[in-house]
């Protein structure tokens, strides 16, 4: 059986209007790994970025290479708010995680998903300016 990057976002939806903490931050991690899968989707049309860090890890490498598409290719643009949203959703899954005495609130969650969704559209828009066009 196989996961799409939607039926995370799926996940993190439902979750988002749970009663409690728990869910929240559920919500705000399945909503980041959904635009994080679906980022990984297209990621293959970016460069690999050079690291100055060798012991970078594979979430901010990826928010990177999608940083590092060159302003001249097509689709710098979609790319580089990939990334944006990519780092910022990140930031919540974060504390979500791992801060355990943070507040975490509704909207964060809300936030996290709207970013998933807009990492969704991005990741057309970027990959309509590489696939090839009948």
């Amino acid at each position: 059986m196989s996961v799409t990057p939607e039926d995370w976002l799926n996940e993190a939806r439902r979750h988002a209007g749970g009663p409690d903490e728990i869910s929240l931050r559920t919500a705000i991690s399945r909503g980041y790994y959904a635009g994080y899968h679906q980022a990984l989707t297209v990621s293959h049309w970016c460069p690999r970025s050079p690291s100055s860090n060798q012991d970078q890890g594979v979430h901010a490498a990826l928010i990177g290479r999608f940083n590092s598409v060159s302003k001249n290719l097509p689709g710098s643009t979609s790319a580089r708010s990939i990334a944006t949203y990519l780092s910022k959703s990140r930031a919540f899954r974060r504390t979500a995680d791992y801060e355990l005495n943070a507040t975490v609130r509704p909207n964060d969650a809300r936030q996290c998903i709207q970013f998933a969704e807009k990492i969704a559209q991005l990741t057309v828009e970027f990959a309509g300016r590489y696939a090839e066009k009948p």
